[in-house]
């Protein structure tokens, strides 16, 4: 019976659902040589970010925030949490909804004292909790308007120097095959682009007149 069952199962359309190996893809701060020379292994990968002051995510967070040791006692001294566990600051706990007012009024005589209107802010139809997060904020938004560390100095000098293109240079097997055409032809590139023995690449007239150039100018400037 469990025979028929599993050759059934087998010939089912519904497809089987596999989940994605997970990425074994770690971060390598020896890829730079002013990372690697500031890395800490004890730290983890937020907090080495945080401590040389870059961002780890480019898009805000989406989960809690790692506590800090002043705040882990902080709480368990009040009993109560310093800030919300899921990091969501929504905008029903703070500001008001497009389009609301509150309304202050004196205790005593219940006269209106004010009316604070609702700030303008992004649309926010279906009342998402991650609106009011820009994704242009960082994951540490603690080093926002904060000076540069001097790690970030290094990088942003390391990134303004320009680097000059190097030039190729004929390899020693292709200037013999130029000094052979130029022997046999001299300055005919019409008959060396011609010869299958000595071209057999078929190289066009003008890239074979190019190279014979370059390695004139070569040759020219050695023995200067």
């Amino acid at each position: 019976m469990g025979r028929e069952l599993q050759k059934k199962k087998n010939r089912s359309s519904i497809s089987k659902v596999r989940q994605k190996p997970k990425s074994k893809k770690r971060v390598n701060p020896r890829s730079n040589p002013i990372i690697e020379a500031n890395w800490d292994p004890s730290l983890t990968l937020a907090q080495n970010y945080r401590q040389l002051g870059l961002l780890s995510k480019l898009n805000a967070r989406s989960g809690g925030v790692e506590k800090s040791l002043v705040e882990a006692k902080q709480e368990q001294i009040s009993g109560k949490p310093s800030h919300d566990p899921l990091g969501l600051q929504t905008s029903s706990a703070k500001t008001l909804l497009p389009g609301e007012a509150k309304v202050e009024r004196d205790p005593e005589t219940g006269a209106i004292l004010r009316v604070i209107q609702a700030q303008p802010s992004k649309p926010n139809p279906l009342n998402d909790p991650l609106n009011d997060l820009s994704d242009e904020d960082g994951e540490d938004s603690d080093t926002n308007g904060k000076d540069s560390t001097m790690v970030v100095k290094q990088l942003e000098a390391a990134s303004s120097m320009v680097v000059k293109p190097r030039a190729r240079q004929q390899s020693t097997r292709e200037e013999e095959w130029i000094a052979r055409l130029v022997d046999k032809y001299g300055d005919d590139y019409k008959r060396m682009m011609r010869d299958k023995k000595l071209n057999p690449y078929q190289q066009t007239e003008a890239d074979i007149a190019r190279r014979v150039k370059k390695w004139k100018a070569r040759n020219e400037s050695s023995e200067i």
